[in-house]
């Protein structure tokens, strides 16, 4: 239950930075910010790396303390 919480916020703050990134560059190329949301091929597009992504965050972040061992 853990891994899917981290993959959940992980996903959902990923995927916004996603989405201000795709507005910023839509600005740049259109000369005006505005947010909006890209058309759904894109979408999906910038969801399945976002989720990709947000998958192995959470499985890093359930293996790295793994192998860390306190040096006392």
């Amino acid at each position: 239950m853990g891994n899917l919480i981290v993959t959940g916020i992980t996903f959902g703050v990923f995927m916004t930075e996603a989405l201000i990134h795709y507005n910023m560059g839509m600005a740049k190329a259109e000369g005006g910010f505005k947010l909006r949301l890209p058309p759904a091929r894109e979408l999906a597009k910038i969801a399945a790396v976002t989720g990709a992504f947000s998958i192995a965050s959470a499985l890093l972040i359930r293996a790295v303390p793994k192998h860390l061992h306190p040096k006392i």
